[in-house]
């Protein structure tokens, strides 16, 4: 029997799917922090605010992936300068690793 407890493991695995183009979509594991709801409010509202107006949000969407992301299955160092390039280059990936965060956090499973 699982073992249950009212306090969550501070970490979790998650694997996002990122769509490239003229390719399948490539499959980057995460190992994200756990956040209340009421943090990733918090970290929702900031993040509008800092992307308001402007062209491309790189840079906040930089700053909200540090926030719930620990590290990544790449060989690249997980830090905010390869965070950038990885969103730069892959217009989809924010969305992508923000879905697989969520439905892991909220414990939606897929069947296959």
């Amino acid at each position: 029997m699982a073992q249950f407890s009212l306090i969550p493991n501070p970490t979790f695995s998650a694997t996002a799917s990122i769509p490239r183009a003229g390719a399948d979509d490539g499959k980057l594991t995460f190992t994200f922090r756990h956040k209340t709801l009421e943090e990733l409010r918090a970290m929702d509202e900031q993040l509008h605010k800092k992307a308001e107006g402007k062209k491309a949000p790189i840079e906040p969407q930089a700053d909200y992936l540090m926030e719930i992301v620990e590290g990544w299955a790449l060989p690249d160092d997980f830090n905010r300068d390869n965070v950038i390039v990885l969103l730069k280059n892959y217009p989809r990936a924010f969305d992508s690793i923000g879905l697989a965060y969520t439905k892991e956090l909220m414990g939606i499973r897929e069947k296959n």
